[in-house]
């Protein structure tokens, strides 16, 4: 069996409605090196791997979370499917967030996420699956997921 590496990356484009956040890419989803025809799932649990974001702002308030995720991995003239399920994302709002056991787990990343901002922000993770054809060609792929947070005034 013929073994083929295909280095995929995503990058993020963060979208704040006020001034008085900051969001960070912590970690993007890295899914790399895969074989063709076999899918590869990174957990929101994988540290190193799976997306992770830090939102900082005024403690207690409450923020809406809404990504914009695409469906292809894509280089010139080719792409992988990409597969977000509904349990994909989880949230920490802790002083000290836990990656491997989040307080809250299994949200949808289609939904828009309504949230409280902890005394030192929240994080926020992110996993995927990413589709290789069997016949898919080697190199790097790429996808833009936008993240946009906003205060709700609740």
């Amino acid at each position: 069996m013929r073994r083929l590496f295909i280095g995929v990356t995503l990058f993020f484009l963060i979208a704040a409605s006020s001034a008085a956040q900051t969001i960070t890419v912590n970690n993007n989803l890295v899914f790399g090196d895969m074989f063709p025809g076999v899918p590869n799932t990174i957990s929101k649990y994988t540290a190193g791997a799976a997306a992770e974001f830090h939102v900082s702002g005024t403690n207690g308030a409450e923020i809406s979370i809404q990504f914009t995720l695409p469906t292809k991995l894509t280089k010139i003239g080719v792409s992988i499917q990409l597969i977000f399920f509904d349990t994909d994302c989880a949230i920490d709002h802790r002083p000290n967030p836990d990656q491997s056991s989040p307080l809250f787990d299994n949200l949808d990343p289609w939904s828009t996420l309504l949230y409280r901002l902890g005394v030192q922000g929240l994080t926020i993770y992110l996993g995927g699956t990413a589709v290789p054809r069997i016949v898919q060609p080697p190199g790097a792929y790429t996808a833009d997921i936008t993240l946009t947070v906003a205060y709700t005034g609740a």
